[in-house]
């Protein structure tokens, strides 16, 4: 399975713990009127055996920009995902994260 990223990699540095951001916003550019419903947020240890869960949460949401407040454990590579509905559909944005 090929994972397609959302972005430019993150860098984390060990044992830092931040807010992790994003805007969303229709990919046509246009202003257009929508509700984040929910929220949450998970963070994958790139391991030998595949992607492992490490940490999981919900998203704090104001307007339309979500956030979660995330600590990698480990040096190397994460995949972080926020899954958020609107208007009944669920979304998934992938982001790259290097820890070290």
């Amino acid at each position: 399975m090929s994972v397609s990223y959302v972005g430019q990699p993150v860098q984390y540095d060990l044992p830092e713990a931040r807010y992790l951001r994003a805007e969303v916003k229709p990919k046509c550019d246009t202003e257009l009127p929508f509700v984040i419903d929910s929220a949450r947020w998970e963070l994958y240890y790139k391991g030998d055996d595949g992607d492992v869960l490490e940490a999981s949460g919900d998203c704090n949401i104001k307007a339309h920009e979500i956030s979660a407040y995330i600590q990698p454990k480990k040096e190397g590579t994460y995949r972080f995902k926020y899954i958020y509905e609107i208007a009944g559909e669920t979304w998934v944005d992938n982001i790259k994260i290097k820890a070290g």
